[in-house]
């Protein structure tokens, strides 16, 4: 008999949105939750490149490993934004050759693990109009795209033979509380594309961890959902990127459909 493989999806999620510069006012908001499959036991390889990658980019550092990866700094150095008093290791990102080297040592811990991409995008602005949603609710977003991302993870599942968790950034307690409702509701019940039976046997837990715990799978996750987000909104990726080898990464259903299979773009 085969043995069941387990894997572990490592969740992010991201929001960004179209700037009108002559109205000075934001709209079209796209929210995103994505990430990355890991199996249990390829995890010891995937927090050796991270620590590597770390190595790599700070060696002036005497614990370069305890560094915590995070795109949103890297965003803020480049924009000349960044807290350099509370994060002086990123100081060095406002310079276009420091990201450049962050990212080629990205897609090398990319080539060197086996790392697949699930996650889903949804305009919110479309969620209101189709769905009779009112008002900003945080909550309707994060349960939709959690629905269309559990599909793509169990129909991953499926196809392995195999059985998973997932582990999220962790959010404020009462997000993640409804988070953990939704979830375990659609292990139990099921959903358009996912049987109760595939739910019920496929999935396991959910779990939230603080970003500061220096998980690696999640310091991965973190560069995942913006680069879709910014894709389904039509806004130009940052230069350098990953973006690339992100689409490539996507999982495809072993039907080569990354359009339904990786991430899902809810128009």
């Amino acid at each position: 008999m085969s043995v069941i493989k387990r894997y572990t999806l490592f969740l992010d999620e991201s929001e960004t949105h179209k700037h009108n510069g002559i109205t000075h006012k934001d709209s079209d908001y796209y929210f995103c939750m994505a990430g990355v499959v890991v199996a249990e036991d390829e995890y010891g390889q995937l927090k050796r490149s991270v620590n590597q990658l770390k190595r790599n980019i700070w060696p002036e550092l005497s614990n370069p490993e305890e560094v915590i990866l995070h795109q949103i700094r890297v965003l803020e150095a480049e924009k000349g934004r960044l807290d350099i008093g509370k994060y002086p290791e990123y100081a060095k990102f406002n310079r276009r050759a420091e990201r450049k080297k962050l990212y080629g040592e990205l897609k090398k811990v990319f080539a060197d693990n086996k790392l697949t991409i699930v996650g889903s995008s949804i305009n919110e602005d479309n969620l209101k109009q189709y769905y009779w949603v009112t008002g900003k609710n945080k909550q309707d977003e994060y349960l939709v795209a959690m629905q269309l991302l559990l599909e793509n993870y169990c129909h991953f599942l499926c196809t392995n033979n195999a059985m998973g968790n997932i582990v999220y950034e962790h959010r404020e307690l009462i997000g993640n509380e409804k988070l953990r409702d939704k979830y375990y509701h659609m292990k139990l019940m099921g959903s358009m594309y996912m049987t109760k039976e595939a739910a019920e046997k496929r999935l396991l837990g959910i779990d939230f961890i603080d970003k500061a715990e220096n998980e690696a799978g999640l310091q991965i996750a973190d560069f995942i959902p913006n680069s879709f987000a910014r894709d389904h909104a039509g806004i130009k990726q940052p230069n350098p990127n990953i973006f690339g080898t992100l689409r490539y990464n996507l999982y495809d259903g072993n039907m080569g459909n990354k359009e339904r299979f990786g991430i899902k773009y809810m128009p």
